[in-house]
C-alpha cells in the first residue's frame, strides 16, 4: 500500500469507529441491538488499532502523528470498553480504581493529542482536534457517572 492509502485507511477506520460508537449510543434502549453495536464497535476499534500500529512502520515524518493520535484516542475507549465488559456500575466495589485509571488515560490523551495537533500540517491537522473533541465528550460522560454514582441516594 502507498503512504496515502495508509493515511486514508487510518482516517476511514476512525470514522467507521465513530459511526458505530454513535449507533451504540442510539440503540442503548434496545438491549440486543445495543450489544450488537457494542460488539461491532469493539471489533472495528481493534482493527483500527492494528491498522494504526502497522501504518507506523510505513509512514515517516509528520505523517506518523496520524496513527499515534488514533492509538491515543482509542486508548481511552479501550479502558472504557474494559469497564463496560467487566460490568462496572454504581454498586461495584473498587469502581474508583477504574475511574482513576480512566481519568489518567484521558488527561494524558488530551495532552498528547494536543502535541499531535502541533506536529501535523495539511488537511489531516483536523484529525487530532476531532479526536480530542470526542474524548472530551467521553470525559464529561464519565465525570457525570462518577459524580452520580457517588451521591448518597444512588443505589
Amino acid at each position: 500500500m502507498t503512504k496515502k492509502q495508509w493515511e486514508y485507511a487510518n482516517f476511514g477506520g476512525v470514522i467507521a469507529f465513530g459511526l458505530f460508537l454513535l449507533l451504540s449510543f442510539v440503540t442503548a434502549e434496545a438491549d440486543t441491538a445495543h450489544r450488537v453495536m457494542v460488539l461491532f464497535c469493539e471489533v472495528i476499534g481493534a482493527a483500527v488499532v492494528v491498522n494504526a500500529y502497522l501504518s507506523l512502520h510505513h509512514l515517516n515524518g509528520e505523517r506518523r502523528f496520524i496513527p499515534f493520535s488514533i492509538m491515543i484516542f482509542l486508548g481511552a475507549w479501550l479502558v472504557y470498553a474494559i469497564g463496560y465488559e467487566i460490568g462496572v456500575e454504581a454498586s461495584t466495589n473498587y469502581k474508583w480504581i477504574w475511574f482513576l485509571f480512566l481519568y489518567i488515560v484521558l488527561i494524558g490523551g488530551f495532552i498528547l493529542l494536543r502535541k499531535m495537533y502541533i506536529g501535523l500540517t495539511g488537511p489531516f491537522k483536523l484529525l487530532p482536534i476531532f479526536l480530542l473533541f470526542v474524548n472530551a465528550i467521553l470525559f464529561v460522560f464519565i465525570l457525570f457517572f462518577n459524580i452520580w454514582w457517588s451521591l448518597p441516594f444512588s443505589g
